[in-house]
């Protein structure tokens, strides 16, 4: 099914001239946009060979809260998350030194680990036939002419010991997550650009896993914000944001950055009480690009589609990063398939996405330095709602309000 080609190395040349055959389509990053676009492409008929970079199944830093509207997407992909382990979630709780107020959501989410969903995806993308290639990592992507003129594309990538190989195919979707691909990095920050993002399972004491099952709490700190929420396994996440300065003047280091959450919060430090860390050390990446967007594309442009975090990247609060990527992987297939562009597909992209871009960002900038405005939730309850409800993909249904209680 696939072909692979020798590798071609002619210097200077912006285009390198290549054999006609080809695959259909390369997908760079097995995440789960670029998952979910290489199954519905395969399932069409299209030749799909998928690279990603982690031979064994990690852990990602991710919120890992899937949205009411990821239900229907990963249904198209024969994936049942309740399966898998998932946990549901039918309530959020905003939270700073103690509970400000609650949401429910109407039609319940769920928190199911990156790990654990990332191979189920990558395995049916496998089962699907889609060609898979783990262990690889992608040296560059260029555009290249074919034999009659025609553009393509060429990827060189290198596998665990060191040698490298050529794949070539009609289009390429980069769908690498926050990570930038060499030659292709984003041509702007985003609008909220200046977060640290660090992770940590917990396992809870028996009381606080009962009080905090079937809900995310964010909570809110100066500088930043976190959100904890069980997952599979008995674990709980607690994915936690802080700028830069505020972390270095911390200290710098992962127990600082919690000394500060539990000391702003007892609602936090009542959570973590007696709790153990699942991991030897926290997952971290640095300078998350909140509020970016993928630039406009000219019409014939040479330009790889771009997918999830490559396209668009929403602040964590709002639980619907895993919700985008699914969602632009959808809506490429669609145009894809349907023999439109990457350049008609971006700017779809982002007239769907521009206004909640905007306010989320704008949102998480008042959270992170401000964190007592949201005590006005306390008196304006109903304003959770708008803001649940002005944050969420077209898809997303209404979010009802109840009353703070005793937790």
């Amino acid at each position: 099914m696939a072909e692979v080609t020798r590798r071609l190395n002619i210097a200077g040349s912006k285009y390198l001239m290549i054999p006609a055959l080809t695959h259909d389509v390369l997908v760079l990053g097995g995440g789960p946009a670029g998952s979910t676009l290489a199954i519905n492409l395969v399932k069409a008929g299209r030749q799909v060979v998928l690279i990603e970079k982690n031979r064994e199944p990690e852990h990602k830093v991710c919120g890992e809260f899937l949205s009411p509207e990821c239900s229907r997407y990963l249904q198209q992909v024969d994936i049942q998350p309740e399966r898998l382990g998932a946990q549901i979630i039918h309530s959020v709780r905003i939270a700073a030194r103690d509970v400000i107020a609650e949401a429910s959501l109407p039609v319940p989410g769920l928190s199911l680990t990156r790990r654990t969903l990332d191979e189920a995806l990558l395995q049916s993308a496998r089962q699907a036939g889609v060609y898979l290639l783990r262990g690889y990592t992608v040296d560059q992507l260029e555009r290249a002419f074919k034999d009659d003129g025609s553009i393509t594309w060429k990827t060189q990538i290198t596998d665990p010991s060191k040698a490298s190989t050529t794949i070539l195919g009609q289009d390429a979707f980069l769908a690498t997550g926050k990570h930038d691909l060499r030659g292709w990095r984003r041509s702007t920050r985003g609008t909220h650009a200046t977060l640290v993002a660090l992770k940590m399972y917990f396992i809870l004491s028996p009381e606080q896993q009962k009080k905090i099952n079937s809900h995310v709490e964010l909570i809110l700190y100066p500088g930043g914000y976190a959100g904890l929420q069980p997952v599979e396994d008995g674990y709980v996440n607690l994915c936690a944001l802080i700028t830069k300065e505020r972390l270095r003047s911390l200290g710098g280091g992962w127990h600082d950055l919690l000394d500060h959450m539990v000391d702003y919060s007892p609602h936090l430090e009542k959570r973590l009480a007696g709790a153990r860390p699942v991991l030897d050390h926290p997952l971290a990446v640095s300078s998350i690009p909140y509020g970016y967007r993928a630039g406009a594309i000219e019409e014939g442009a040479e330009s790889p589609w771009k997918l999830g975090d490559q396209a668009a990247v929403i602040p964590s609060f709002c639980g619907d990063g895993m919700a985008i990527a699914f969602y632009t992987a959808d809506r490429a297939s669609q145009f894809y398939l349907g023999g439109s562009t990457s350049a008609a597909f971006h700017a779809d992209v982002r007239r769907q996405l521009e206004r909640r871009l905007y306010w989320t960002s704008m949102l998480s900038r008042f959270l992170v330095a401000m964190p007592s405005l949201a005590q006005a939730l306390r008196l304006h309850p109903s304003a959770l709602q708008e803001i649940f409800t002005a944050t969420r993909l077209p898809l997303s249904a209404r979010i009802s309000t109840t009353a703070s209680r005793e937790y």
